[in-house]
């Protein structure tokens, strides 16, 4: 059994949104930039075809939607749920990037930490995360199990995560040893290890996601790891697949 990250989410979530209140318009300003990338253009791709699979209109959740940079990379959209901790970045998604070429039907931007958001099950075709994972933001059983009964049945998820190995190997071994105690840190030291860190990496190997995903309730699924060809940002991401199936009469 996949022993749950130990962390202070609630906290987290405060520096996170701290931490994106002076830079939500520079973040804004470079979604321009990063939707000429490679990496956008493929990122496009998948959500267009998984978008499009449906061959109806569909409800969908962006969680960690950020500026609304990838709202325009959906297709027959009835509903689009946007979801994330950043006030300051919720106010840049208002008028998201290529934002003329956005179909959703329905935009609602909720400003709320996911790991507590609270929907009524089987709300959504299709629910992804892009940029997330890995920097303050760990992803969980639990949170994946909540992912899981938020999907209706034929429903699909897909988010990427930092690939630890972007981290140079003496990076990568303090991250083992963090990770050994930090589990049996008293809580007192782990609230003030947290503040110190206020963004903790976050990042996980292909085996690790693996084993996560494995624990959950997402039982068809498939994971990669590719370079990240974009001019802001040079590493190593892992992608993630998942479905709900169908259930069977």
């Amino acid at each position: 059994m996949t022993k749950e990250p130990a962390m202070d989410l609630n906290l987290i979530g405060e520096n996170l949104s701290a931490s994106y209140q002076q830079i939500a318009a520079r973040y804004r300003s470079d979604d321009e930039i990063e939707v000429t990338s490679e990496h956008h253009r493929h990122l496009e791709s998948i959500l267009l075809n998984l978008s499009g699979s449906f061959g109806r209109r569909i409800q969908v959740l962006d969680v960690g939607c950020g500026s609304g940079r990838y709202f325009h990379c959906l297709k027959n959209v009835d509903r689009l749920i946007g979801v994330d901790v950043s006030e300051a970045m919720l106010k840049t998604a208002e008028r998201p990037v290529r934002h003329e070429h956005i179909s959703a039907r329905r935009i609602e931007l909720r400003w709320e930490n996911v790991y507590f958001s609270s929907f009524p099950s089987e709300s959504f075709d299709l629910i992804y995360s892009l940029g997330m994972f890995g920097n303050g933001c760990p992803v969980t059983v639990e949170l994946l199990n909540r992912l899981y009964n938020w999907l209706a049945p034929g429903g699909h998820l897909f988010f990427n995560v930092v690939d630890v190995a972007t981290l140079s190997p003496s990076r990568r071994a303090r991250r083992r040893i963090r990770n050994v105690l930090y589990p049996f840190l008293p809580r007192g030291v782990r609230r003030t290890f947290d503040r110190r860190t206020a963004v903790p990496f976050c990042g996980l190997g292909k085996r690790e996601l693996d084993r996560i995903m494995r624990a959950s309730q997402f039982t068809h699924f498939s994971i990669s790891s590719l370079a990240c060809q974009s001019p802001l940002w040079q590493g190593r991401h892992l992608e993630c697949a998942a479905a709900k199936p169908v259930l069977q009469r």
